[in-house]
């Protein structure tokens, strides 16, 4: 994923820093990707060689997305954002896939 290409995402010394994921987002289109797509590219980096997509439902899953990988965030957009911006707020202390699960409570 190319950081540069967004203003949503910057990375400064190891840290990843977002946009606030707002519901919204989860609920319009736009030309620029929002916040929660390039967090979701950021935990499939993170996650590595392994079961990526696998990672990505466990972190949402501990930052709170009580809703299985089949619903759609739009569905409930206020509870997407909140589950977002906790990972939001880890990600931008680490990107250590361990870490990260341990931040949100899932390690």
């Amino acid at each position: 994923m190319s950081f540069n290409d967004h203003e949503q995402c910057v990375k400064r010394g190891g840290e990843m820093e977002f946009q606030e994921s707002r519901a919204e987002h989860f609920t319009s289109i736009s030309r620029e990707p929002p916040p929660h797509v390039l967090i979701e590219r950021a935990l499939i980096q993170i996650a590595g060689d392994g079961d990526a997509a696998k990672f990505r439902n466990e972190v949402l899953a501990a930052a709170g997305w009580k809703h299985s990988n089949l619903i759609s965030f739009g569905k409930y957009p206020d509870q997407a954002a909140s589950a977002f911006n906790r990972i939001r707020a880890v990600l931008a202390q680490t990107q250590d896939k361990g870490a990260v699960m341990a931040s949100l409570g899932g390690g």
